[in-house]
């Protein structure tokens, strides 16, 4: 690990989960995947930029075909609740009618997201509709959201790392933590 790398780790209060154990999950994530979808062209629809590392790392051990979209939704806007209102980036001209879509994000939360994203995907009438993320948050969801896979169901902390940020720093963090309390601004 660089040493720059290292310094931003000393800003977390701990280390809730390794490079090691993320990469072991999303490798068996991605083994499922492979097996549940074979045969079938998927159209991967990935939220930005949280979900980046997750995305790159799942996406190349797929051994299927893959079609992607990336979109940016944001709930939180810089701070570390929902603010209740999901501003949305749909790109123009995707249409995914018909298609076999998988729809990967880095945490379901409140499920704000990931519905509001989920309704606007299903309004075009795909074949499938596939839904995956890294972190589960154990809390009340303000709206159900079906969920496929959870790579990790953890407590309902602010996370940061691996995709993940504060205020736009963190996301270099090769493992997800929680920042100490007297986190840097």
């Amino acid at each position: 690990m660089s040493s720059s790398v290292t310094g931003v780790i000393h800003d977390l209060e701990r280390i809730l989960l390794s490079p090691e154990e993320i990469h072991t999950r999303v490798q068996a994530m991605a083994a499922r995947l492979n097996v549940e979808l074979a045969g079938k062209v998927v159209t991967v629809v990935a939220l930005m930029d949280g979900a980046l590392f997750f995305v790159a790392d799942l996406l190349r051990q797929l051994e299927i075909p893959v079609r992607m979209h990336t979109l940016s939704a944001s709930s939180y806007q810089g701070g570390t609740a929902t603010t209740g209102e999901v501003k949305v980036n749909w790109p123009a001209g995707v249409d995914l009618r018909g298609q076999d879509v998988l729809l990967l994000d880095d945490i379901l939360d409140t499920g704000l997201t990931l519905s509001v994203i989920s309704e606007r995907i299903l309004a075009q009438q795909p074949a499938s509709l596939r839904t995956c993320v890294l972190l589960s948050k154990r809390r009340q969801r303000l709206r159900d959201v079906p969920l496929d896979d959870a790579g990790f169901e953890i407590d309902d902390e602010f996370v940061v790392g691996y995709g993940m940020d504060y205020m736009g720093r963190f996301r270099n963090l090769p493992c997800i933590g929680i920042l100490n309390p007297n986190k840097p601004s």
